[in-house]
């Protein structure tokens, strides 16, 4: 698990305890967390979505391509920090969700970025002492290096995409359903009003909101 600062090094280190794993968040995989606390949630169908992630790049593609976690195997991060973020959200604010309901939510609440990505080139400047060129950061060279960028075979929408593809393994409840729906909040729609009539329906659904914001913010690099 790539850990950026103490704050997140807590907070892996108490979901570690919460689902039952040791070790050290500096160290432990991130694929570790995920099917553990997947698996603590005695699912029908959990099996078989755990056996559908591994026939993806679940575990190795970027949360973006431009902005926090523009790289490798930050789309688990980015799930293991969300996830860890509601389920704390949950207990110390006593939202009264049930713990299966926060792990699965924000594991699986960016489920829709999945084989999403797909690896092209792009021409970047590269900044070291004996560069053949010279601007105003200093000496360099351009070269060609990979980037991401969006391949999406399946446009459905984000949140929605996921509760529809999550729901091909197993049952979802209402508070899940709208959990992963709503977890982007206004920004998951044209309409305010959408978001704001969720809102007033299952208020604790914007602790996924805010969860999925605090990860990106406070957790996640850009590269």
């Amino acid at each position: 698990m790539h850990i950026v600062n103490d704050r997140q090094r807590e907070l892996v280190g108490w979901f570690m305890n919460k689902i039952g794993v040791p070790g050290d968040p500096d160290t432990v995989e991130t694929k570790t967390l995920i099917s553990t606390a997947l698996c603590s949630l005695n699912r029908d169908g959990v099996d078989k979505l755990l056996r559908y992630l591994d026939t993806t790049d679940f575990y190795t593609a970027p949360a973006s391509t431009r902005f926090h976690g523009n790289y490798a195997g930050a789309l688990a991060e980015h799930s293991v920090n969300v996830a860890a973020l509601l389920l704390r959200k949950n207990e110390q604010l006593a939202l009264g969700l049930p713990d299966s309901a926060c792990i699965l939510a924000g594991l699986m609440h960016d489920l829709c970025k999945v084989n999403f990505y797909a690896v092209d080139y792009r021409n970047q400047k590269v900044y070291t002492d004996n560069g053949s060129k010279f601007d105003t950061k200093g000496r360099f060279d351009w070269q060609t290096v990979p980037t991401f960028v969006i391949e999406d075979s399946f446009p459905c929408g984000h949140g929605e995409k996921s509760v529809i593809m999550l729901q091909n393994f197993l049952r979802l409840t209402q508070e899940e359903i709208l959990m992963i729906r709503w977890h982007m909040g206004p920004f998951a729609s044209a309409n305010d009003y959408d978001f704001s009539n969720a809102v007033n329906f299952r208020p604790e659904i914007v602790a996924i909101f805010t969860a999925d914001m605090e990860a990106s913010a406070l957790f996640e690099e850009t590269r």
